[in-house]
């Protein structure tokens, strides 16, 4: 046993106190080292890259504390003119840019009136107890009157305001404030009136700040999931508007004999034609979808007919002397967009 110990030993000390070969022992570990730094270098990358995705997400709430204002698709204006503000009833000409608070929003042109509507809450502001806030955006010809107020919505109490001057783009304006009401008014190219109005617990400073985003040189298209191609005699699209986090829509029709409401949304009635209204196949339009009439006895808004297409989802109705066999006819010509 003694003699196998001190074989050992000898074998150990010579492998010891032997030369080492650098360039074999480099040999051997360089590609194993490069493999691990290949790995290290991937694994860094790919951090990098998450990083840099995040940062695409959040860089513009935290270069500007602010969010992105939900739109329809941007179409470029090469050469912005005061005559577009309001002509083209499937057209809003501007566009804006992002908001202090996340908001809901609608998109319209009515009547020669571009508009923008947002809804949100002002959940980290210290002001108040009511948090909600509403603001509307309107662009028109210089000329025109003044837009009026939306006649559904609830009459605001009287407020005092306090005017002062103040520049919006390099633009004069004229800023009146309250205790929950700022107000923007300027003209952003000559020919242009843009007036800026919020009810709620936003900072002067901000709405003014918002409105400065203002751009004349992108707008976007009104384009609802479905559209009407039939009118009645006379008539004409006076409007559109629609709401992109829902993809909802409406189409505004004036004519001689009143005005009709196509409001459409992007899916299925899931409870289809009512059961038992018609002892029936229920009826259908021209182009194949069926229908179902509603009641208007006890409508505020004094409808005289209204229609309910299921597949597409679509409502109809008419004010006025339009009436049932107009809302059939504009149902009927409706095509997907």
């Amino acid at each position: 046993m003694s003699t196998d110990l001190k074989a050992l030993r000898g074998a150990l000390r010579a492998r010891v106190e032997g030369d080492t070969d650098a360039v074999a022992l480099l040999a051997r570990i360089g590609p194993a080292y490069r493999r691990r730094r290949t790995r290290r270098v991937a694994g860094t990358a790919t951090a990098v890259v998450a990083v840099g995705a995040l940062l695409a997400m959040l860089l513009p709430r935290l270069l500007l504390g602010s969010y992105a204002v939900p739109a329809p698709p941007a179409v470029p204006i090469p050469s912005p003119a005061a005559g577009a503000i309001g002509s083209d009833p499937e057209m809003i000409h501007f566009d804006v840019g992002q908001f202090p608070y996340e908001v809901r929003t609608e998109w319209a042109v009515r009547d020669g009136i571009e508009r923008l509507s947002l809804q949100g809450n002002a959940a980290n502001d210290p002001n108040g107890t009511d948090k909600g806030f509403f603001v509307e955006l309107t662009l028109a010809p210089a000329a025109s009157p003044s837009p009026t107020p939306d006649p559904t919505r609830l009459p605001e109490p009287p407020e005092q305001l306090h005017s002062a001057q103040a520049t919006v783009g390099g633009q004069p304006a004229l800023v009146e404030t309250g205790d929950r009401t700022t107000r923007v008014t300027w003209q952003p190219i000559a020919g242009v009136r843009a007036e800026l109005s919020l009810r709620g617990p936003v900072s002067a400073d901000k709405v003014v700040a918002f409105a400065g985003t203002l751009s004349l040189e992108r707008g976007h298209r009104c384009a609802p999931y479905v559209r009407p191609t039939v009118l009645p005699a006379g008539a004409r699209i006076a409007g559109c508007s629609i709401r992109p986090a829902t993809g909802n829509g409406e189409w505004f029709i004036r004519g001689p004999g009143g005005t009709i409401s196509v409001m459409v949304a992007p899916g299925v009635f899931e409870q289809g034609i009512s059961p038992g209204r018609y002892p029936g196949a229920a009826p259908t339009l021209a182009n194949g979808w069926r229908y179902e009439e509603l009641g208007v006895d006890s409508n505020t808004q004094h409808f005289t007919a209204d229609i309910r297409i299921p597949d597409p989802y679509v409502q109809i109705m008419t004010q006025g002397a339009y009436g049932l066999p107009d809302a059939v006819l504009v149902g009927g010509g409706l095509d997907l967009s």
